[in-house]
């Protein structure tokens, strides 16, 4: 049981309310109170928390990642999407194993944790050794195995790799098992058909890699007729929760279509510019009705596992692109980051208020970048940085605090993927 007092307490409830000299108690991993200090219960907590100068909010909800690639930083920089992967990351995911994945997944997790993310979500294989990497986090995790179908038999061997992985790990701790075709692109139409059948039948999402591309939503349309979007209607994907990633060349319809059926898009807006992708119209989604999300996509495209930044990307390159100062403003930049990730996830967080999980940061605003403060959610979201978190807590853990990871030696870790890095400069 935990009392965080003195918060400055961002609650990103419906009416964006702040509430200063708050107190915050926590016990089973719950919100038993979150208000006012002069209203709040006696509470026998176990520990008290002092968090003058600080502000206590909602994690953060990175709602599309490829954790192991975190061994891929600074690796495959300057490059367009096709020639990134064709020529770099392909070549060099060809030379991972059980063990590098797992210590690639552990640099990201201490990532995320000091960035103030409290869950994640991945598509990438080694599987396993991702969710060895996020049990021992203690983070929040929604796992999927990239299905493609290069070859006869390869893509149901993948399929049923991912059935697998659904019986192993759905529901265990904090981990939830979702079904990922990689991309239009890389999977023929009878295995998209069959995956959503599968992923009805297990009552699980779906995971995918949409319209990232000029190239690809182009291509698709000559080819099938139809968008990447209109093809995963077709397919019965967009029966299920749908969790398309990128989503920078959608239609006009698309976004009706992902409206209809209640699907999330996963905006990575510095992934999306660093491989000259575009930018996403999502100004036009969020009118539209369609729920926006943000994520970092890998360390090898982004380079930083930094909601801090999606934010302010999100938020500045919507108000660029449509010449509307007003467009994204800050609060709902910060929904983008934390409570709509929690609602694509199916997450009992994203907001503090009584009853849901404890997924809670704290940020540490007696810097001189939060100084003066008129509005707190608009230094956060234009000044805030990944070095002001202070606190991660999961579930009510403490799994970050103060510069010290509770489940990492970040030395270790720092040792182990340099080694592996190592490796790579001979590929």
């Amino acid at each position: 049981m935990i009392e965080i007092r003195h918060a400055t307490l961002i609650t990103n409830n419906d009416n964006n309310e702040v509430i200063e000299n708050a107190v915050v108690q926590i016990a089973d991993g719950k919100i038993a109170y979150a208000g006012l200090s002069a209203s709040a219960p006696t509470f026998h907590a176990e520990r008290v928390i002092d968090a003058r100068g600080n502000v206590v909010m909602p994690g953060f909800v990175n709602t599309h990642t490829h954790v192991p690639m975190n061994l891929f930083r600074s690796y495959a920089d300057d490059l367009d999407l096709m020639s990134w992967l064709n020529t770099k990351i392909f070549p060099a995911e060809d030379k991972l194993n059980e063990d590098s994945a797992y210590w690639g997944s552990m640099a990201a997790m201490c990532e995320m944790a000091a960035a103030g993310i409290v869950a994640f979500n991945e598509m990438y294989f080694f599987v396993d050794s991702i969710a060895r990497a996020a049990r021992k986090s203690g983070l929040r995790g929604i796992l999927s195995r990239a299905v493609v179908t290069p070859a006869p038999g390869v893509g149901e061997r993948m399929l049923q790799e991912s059935v697998e992985l659904f019986e192993k790990y759905n529901g265990v701790g904090r981990l939830k098992v979702y079904l990922s075709p990689h991309a239009q692109y890389t999977v023929n139409n009878a295995m998209l058909e069959k995956l959503a059948q599968e992923a009805k039948r297990l009552g699980t999402g779906v995971h995918m890699h949409i319209s990232e591309t000029r190239g690809e939503h182009e291509t698709c349309v000559k080819e099938q007729g139809l968008t990447p979007i209109g093809l995963c209607e077709k397919t019965g994907l967009l029966d299920v929760p749908f969790l398309g990633a990128h989503c920078v060349w959608v239609s006009d319809h698309d976004i009706e279509l992902m409206k209809e059926h209640g699907s999330s898009v996963l905006s990575c807006p510095k992934s999306n510019l660093k491989l000259a992708s575009g930018i996403a119209p999502l100004t036009k989604m969020i009118q539209k009705g369609v729920n926006v999300t943000l994520g970092t996509d890998g360390a090898a495209s982004n380079n930083k596992l930094s909601m801090m930044e999606e934010m302010t990307y999100a938020s500045m390159l919507q108000k660029g692109t449509t010449y509307d100062a007003k467009a994204v403003p800050a609060a709902l930049a910060l929904k983008l980051a934390t409570r709509n990730g929690a609602q694509a996830l199916g997450l009992d967080s994203g907001v503090i208020e009584e009853g849901k999980d404890a997924d809670i940061i704290m940020i540490d605003t007696s810097g001189i970048r939060y100084t003066p403060d008129y509005d707190i959610v608009s230094l956060l979201v234009y000044a805030g940085s990944d070095a002001d978190v202070c606190m991660t807590m999961v579930g009510g853990d403490i799994i970050y605090e103060n510069g010290e990871f509770a489940f990492a030696d970040i030395e270790e870790v720092k040792a182990r993927v340099c080694g592996y890095a190592e490796e790579m400069k001979n590929i």
